[in-house]
């Protein structure tokens, strides 16, 4: 059972050994990723991802609470874990170079519309939002992500420094 990660930076010295040493799911990688998901910094959580090979996966619950997944060097999902509070308040998610919203992501989206206010997948420089309940284009015109906005890309220093 997973259970929720309480934010904490720790030295680069310190993640950068575990992640070289291949302990990418220890509680030093996990809690700064869960720390700079805290804080917004997305190019600083890209980074450690990239590091990895790996895709990253942050989710807030309803109280705040957040956990972390690492994922494969092309994949991670997000499983909802027992004892996190919905309404899920923000999905952010690293792919390797380009954010943009595959099919797998879409599947996941339409999977939990009814759960999740809002997502984010991070690329190397860039990032891009959807959120549930936006009246403004969208990311397919009927079904489960009819309620989901396509929003353009942003740059890191254009867009937001602060979680949902």
């Amino acid at each position: 059972m997973t259970t929720s990660v309480l934010p904490r930076i720790h030295s680069n010295r310190e993640v950068s050994k575990d992640i070289s040493s291949g302990r990418v799911s220890s509680s030093r990688v996990k809690e700064t990723i869960a720390a700079l998901a805290h804080e917004g910094s997305w190019p600083e959580l890209w980074e450690i991802a990239d590091s990895m090979s790996r895709e990253g996966s942050v989710l807030f619950d309803a109280d705040g609470r957040i956990w972390v997944d690492i994922g494969t060097a092309g994949h991670v999902s997000l499983e909802p874990p027992l004892g996190a509070t919905i309404p899920f308040r923000l999905w952010v998610h690293t792919h390797p170079w380009d954010p943009y919203w595959s099919q797998t992501d879409k599947d996941t989206l339409a999977a939990y519309a009814t759960i999740l206010e809002s997502a984010l997948v991070l690329g190397h420089d860039r990032m891009k939002w959807s959120r549930n309940g936006l009246e403004m284009q969208t990311i397919e015109p009927s079904g489960p992500l009819s309620t989901w906005s396509s929003e353009p890309c942003v740059h890191y220093e254009d867009g937001r420094s602060e979680n949902q």
